[in-house]
């Protein structure tokens, strides 16, 4: 991949890829006649070996031998692209395969590949992790791109925004878990609480490691224009609400993930802790604070669908926001665990795994008809159930017409691929059913 530096004050590398002309750009999506594989269960996903598959085109540049570059979103949630699905973010870094220590720089910046694939850099950030990334983020409704970072004196965490139009800057007082639709207001936690493998961010000590749930520190709300803060919930009341009879665990509590229902008038919590076996509890949060009720235990990677209705990729089930904790399967029989998205419409899933058998499978789910369309089957070669591992973690352009992963399958560590669905989109399984490869 051909690349044109252009310097952004002086910073280092946050990525965005934006597709066009290009060496490694997407090809022009097949014709409209042209057949996909659809499957009528997931076993048949992982049991067929006549599918037809999407083409599947790298758009990272891995470096060199000498020199290689790790390049992805790291993540499913956020939004990667901007509204032309011309530029998608992404952070590189330059090892693989040990823990993250605090002098590590992921580097932040963006890839137009309609301009001769022209890498401008725009920042750097050492509060990442191998799960989750950074954060990285268009800020909706604006021109910012945001990422967590430490501050310039390493005494805490911050969001660094930058403006893709005039190049401005500033720093939010805290980092950022997930942002409203409207870039309104963002939801945070203490990312060096957390205690699960590959979640935490590193370089700063934890305030509260002695209290099982302090009543000082929780989840925060912060106004995305003017960095005003607001304890909604602190881990305290959340114990009491969660333990009526009192907590039992040996370990610390904590908050994990947290993301707003596309209104914004309500969000999912995670609450955790690392005992054996881990507790782990889903629960629905008014966006004051001041309503809580139990979403569902044991969530796992989750998307809205609608502002009562989230999506869970564990065994494939919708909740309803009711307080009733109860699954309604998607389809019986999948025995899997999904990260999910809900493309807008609603009318498609956009589903990937972990390594199954030795290969990831990105693949989309058809509501109205009930069929799967399996659209990549890939050799996973990075390393299996560590924190190291390299996730899938499908996401969208806001079109939805190209999707976009992370992947190991070409044995370069974790590059960053596209996958052009937009003549499925157009020509759903309900036009087609029946057709084979």
């Amino acid at each position: 991949m051909s690349r044109i530096t252009a310097s952004a004050s002086g910073w280092i590398t946050l990525i965005v890829l934006a597709f066009g002309i290009s060496a490694r750009a997407p090809a022009a999506e097949p014709p409209a006649t042209q057949a996909y594989s659809t499957c009528q269960s997931w076993q048949e996903v992982l049991e067929r070996n006549d599918l037809r598959y999407a083409n599947v085109v790298r758009v990272s540049d891995p470096g060199t031998k000498d020199r290689p570059v790790y390049t992805g979103f790291w993540f499913f949630e956020g939004l990667q692209f901007d509204e032309s699905s011309r530029y998608a973010l992404a952070m590189s870094v330059d090892f693989q395969n040990r823990d993250v220590t605090p002098t590590d720089r992921g580097q932040i910046g963006y890839i137009d590949l309609q301009n001769n694939n022209k890498w401008t850099k725009i920042g750097e950030t050492t509060a990442w992790n191998w799960q989750q990334g950074c954060r990285l983020t268009w800020r909706g409704g604006s021109q910012e791109i945001l990422w967590n970072d430490r501050a310039d004196d390493g005494s805490h965490f911050v969001c660094r925004a930058y403006d893709f139009k005039t190049g401005a800057r500033r720093v939010l007082p805290r980092p950022i878990y997930d942002v409203s639709r409207d870039g309104a207001f963002a939801l945070t936690h203490d990312f060096q609480r957390m205690k699960h493998g590959g979640t935490n961010y590193v370089g700063i000590a934890e305030r509260s490691e002695k209290e099982i749930a302090p009543a000082d520190i929780g989840i925060e709300k912060m106004d995305m224009n003017t960095g005003r803060l607001e304890l909604l919930i602190s881990l305290k009341r959340m114990a009491e609400i969660a333990f009526p009879q009192g907590y039992s665990g040996k370990t610390n509590l904590y908050f994990f993930r947290e993301g707003w229902n596309p209104s914004g008038t309500r969000f999912i919590a995670f609450l955790k802790n690392a005992d054996r076996p881990t507790y782990t509890g889903g629960w629905s949060i008014s966006a004051d604070g001041k309503d809580v009720r139990l979403f569902y235990l044991n969530p796992s990677h989750h998307a809205w669908v609608d502002d009562n209705t989230i999506l869970e990729g564990h065994h494939f089930s919708l909740f309803k926001d009711d307080g009733s904790g109860s699954p309604l399967p998607v389809v019986d029989a999948v025995d899997a665990n999904f990260d999910t998205t809900v493309l807008p419409g609603c009318q498609w899933f956009l589903l990937d795994t972990y390594p199954l058998k030795g290969f990831q499978y990105v693949l989309l789910y058809h509501r109205p008809s009930r069929l799967f369309v399996p659209l990549a089957k890939l050799k996973n070669t990075a390393q299996v159930g560590t924190i190291h591992r390299v996730d899938i973690h499908a996401r969208a352009t806001r079109d939805s017409r190209t999707v976009c992963i992370d992947s190991s399958h070409e044995g370069l560590g974790r590059q960053m691929y596209l996958i052009p669905i937009g003549n499925i989109l157009d020509n759903p399984p309900s036009a087609i059913r029946g057709i084979r490869p």
